[in-house]
Formats: C-alpha cells, sequence, structure tokens
C-alpha cells in the first residue's frame, strides 16, 4: 500500500470516521478505520450498530488495504498545515504517515479482521434534498430524550401519514414532556415505506454528513431493521431501534381555546431574562396572559424575582398563568420558524400547542406544563 492524498480532503472524512469508533471499544480493531485503496481511497468505520464509508480523491501508487488507530491518525492529519500532502505506506505491520519532515509510524491490525455491516434487504429506495431531510432531523431531534431508559422514545419515528390526500413524511421525536413534529409531502418512492425509529446516535452522525455535503440530493433505503443513507461520497448504514413507537396523536389536543401570538425574538429574550431568578430545583418560568399582555416571571428563595412584561396579541377574557420548565421553553421557542408564534393553551395542566403564524407551517410543537 501506498499513496498519497491531501489534507484537506483527508480531514473531513476522518472527523466523520472519528465521532463514530468508540473510544474504549471491547475490541482493538474497533477504535480504528479502515483504509483501502484501489481506484480510490475508501475510509471505513464502525461501532457495530452504525457504519460509515466515505470515498476519498488519492493519488494511488500500489493499492492494499489496512486498519489504523483512528483517534491517533485524525490527530495527526488535524495538526499538520491545511496544504498539507500526506503519504501513506505500509512497511510489514507497520503504516508510515509522512508530510514534509515529519514522519509517524502507526501500528496496524489485519484488514479482513474488520467487522462490516452486513447487508440488508433495504426494501424501499428514494430520494429527497439534503435541505428536506436536514430541515426533518433538525425540527424534531432536540425532543429526542438524553438517556436509554425510554428504548422506545431513543430516536427519531420517521413514517407516512395521510393530511387529507395527501401523503406525508413525517418526522416526530418526544421525551414525553415536549413533542416536536414535521411533515413535507412524501417523495417519489417513499409511499410504502416501512415506518422506522432512527436511533439517536444515527441522527447525530447523518445531522454532520447532511451539514458538510457538497451535493443537493440525499439517497434513503430502509428496510424493517435498517436504514442507509448516502450524501455524496459518503454512506451511512445504521440499524434501527427495534420498538413499537408510541401513539403519539392521542396527546395533540384539539381543543386549545386559549390563543396568543408572540414576537419571537421578544418572547426567548424576556424568558431568558427572567431565568437568572429561576435558580431552584424546578427551574420553572410563569407566565401570565392578559388582554394583550404577558408578563414572564421567575422566582426562587436564594435568587429573589425577575419580571418583564410583553405585548401581545391574547383571545382570553380573563387572566390565565401557565408555568414551564425554562430550558424546555426556550427549546420550543428557538425550534419555531418566523418572526412570529401562535401558542394554543386549554388549562393551567394540560399540553399547549406552538406553531409558526407566518408561513404555511410543516412543524408543529407540544410542550407539557409545570405544576405551578
Amino acid at each position: 500500500m501506498d499513496f498519497s492524498v491531501f489534507r484537506q480532503v483527508l480531514i473531513k472524512a476522518l472527523g466523520h470516521m472519528q465521532s463514530i469508533v468508540e473510544r474504549r471499544a471491547t475490541l482493538p480493531i474497533l477504535m480504528n478505520v479502515k483504509l483501502e485503496v484501489a481506484d480510490n481511497l475508501v475510509l471505513s468505520a464502525t461501532n457495530v450498530d452504525l457504519e460509515l464509508i466515505e470515498h476519498v480523491a488519492a493519488d494511488i501508487t500500489l493499492g492494499g488495504k489496512t486498519t489504523v488507530p483512528v483517534q491517533m491518525l485524525y490527530d495527526i492529519v488535524r495538526k499538520l498545515p491545511e496544504d498539507a500532502e500526506i503519504r501513506f505506506k505500509k512497511e510489514g505491520d507497520v503504516l508510515v504517515v509522512s508530510s514534509g519532515r515529519a514522519v509517524f509510524r502507526l501500528p496496524t491490525l489485519p484488514a479482513e479482521n474488520f467487522p462490516m455491516m452486513a447487508g440488508a434487504h433495504l426494501t424501499t429506495k428514494f430520494a429527497m434534498t439534503t435541505d428536506d431531510l436536514a430541515h426533518l432531523i433538525n425540527q424534531t431531534k432536540f425532543a429526542i430524550p438524553t438517556d436509554d431508559v425510554r428504548y422506545h422514545l431513543g430516536g427519531i419515528y420517521l413514517h407516512i401519514t395521510d393530511e387529507g390526500k395527501n401523503k406525508m413524511l413525517t418526522a416526530v421525536a418526544t421525551d414525553s414532556q415536549r413533542l416536536a413534529l414535521c411533515s413535507l409531502p412524501a417523495p417519489d418512492g417513499s409511499k410504502e415505506m416501512p415506518s422506522v425509529i432512527l436511533p439517536r446516535r444515527v441522527i447525530g452522525e447523518l445531522s454532520k454528513l447532511l451539514e458538510d455535503a457538497t451535493v443537493d440530493d440525499v439517497t434513503v433505503e430502509l428496510s424493517d431493521t435498517k436504514a442507509r443513507f448516502t450524501v455524496g461520497s459518503a454512506t451511512l448504514t445504521s440499524k434501527l431501534v427495534d420498538a413499537q413507537y408510541p401513539n403519539y396523536r392521542v396527546v395533540i389536543p384539539k381543543g386549545n381555546d386559549k390563543i396568543s401570538v408572540l414576537d419571537r425574538k421578544s418572547f426567548i429574550s424576556a424568558v431568558d431574562l427572567v431565568s437568572v431568578a429561576s435558580v431552584d430545583k424546578t427551574k420553572s418560568v410563569q407566565l401570565t396572559f392578559s388582554m394583550n399582555k404577558l408578563v414572564v416571571n421567575a422566582s426562587s428563595p436564594d435568587a429573589g424575582t425577575a419580571t418583564q412584561e410583553l405585548d401581545i396579541e391574547y383571545n382570553g377574557d380573563d387572566t390565565f398563568t401557565i408555568a414551564f420548565n425554562v430550558k424546555f421553553l426556550l427549546d420550543i421557542a428557538g425550534q419555531v420558524e418566523g418572526d412570529k408564534f401562535q401558542l394554543a393553551m386549554q388549562d393551567p395542566l394540560s399540553p399547549t400547542v406552538w406553531q409558526s403564524t407566518e408561513k404555511k407551517t410543516d412543524a408543529l410543537f407540544i410542550l407539557m406544563p409545570m405544576r405551578m
């Protein structure tokens, strides 16, 4: 094996690889990246549940394959000059990496022992724009639980829904306190897709690929057990969450009749400002609605009280007070698109519905209040 590659084309791929590999894997080879050279350089990384393969242009003198510690290689490449050309040459059980006067000799493990994810019969295949897939993910991923206790909620539920005569590709995530839903017209070829739960880990890696994408489209392949996403020269394959996603529609309220329209930036600024007084265990902020006015209030025994008033639109005749966890409140308000949003409420303990008012919204958010 003997080839050269420029740092600027290698660093991004290695960045993707090192984020997949476990730092303390049970098998040493799982901490390695596989390098395979034929027509170009192919890098592979896996943690058994997730696999990434990416192609990189290289100047090849002699083909071959091996594996090296990905974190070590990434650190080397990251610290080299931006315009550096890097040469890789295998000598026995060592991979010699050199650039200019710098030379590194990295230990290798046989490529034949590198575990690759078994091929699956991916029954559904369709294409969509990278912007559309990124939009579905970015609007919902914040609501995925960060713990592993609620296994069935540990990802984004991607499925087809019916809205009138239209088929929609819908993404949902919830941690039981908040729910995020985003829908787009179903791409050609997706209407018969299986309903799947994409794990939290694959969502994080896929987001990076979409953010770094230099192509306009992504190919999506699905089966009942696996998902595969091809973004330009990178292919990400993942196992799915093997569980039944709950019927989330039962928690979407229909009769919320207390409607307020608020300026998003002003609301976020007010909540963030008064949250300095929300230092007790509940981390709560109270919202008190009255005719054309909102009072945002937080208090705690140690920090005193903080209050700010905002001009709003509100259809209620009576004063209405409701409390929320301040982090969840800011998360939801930060996700709503546009300058203004609508908040629909029923009573101080019932789910609230948040939606943009300035466009035909494709997303809605549910947030549970806190007991005051």
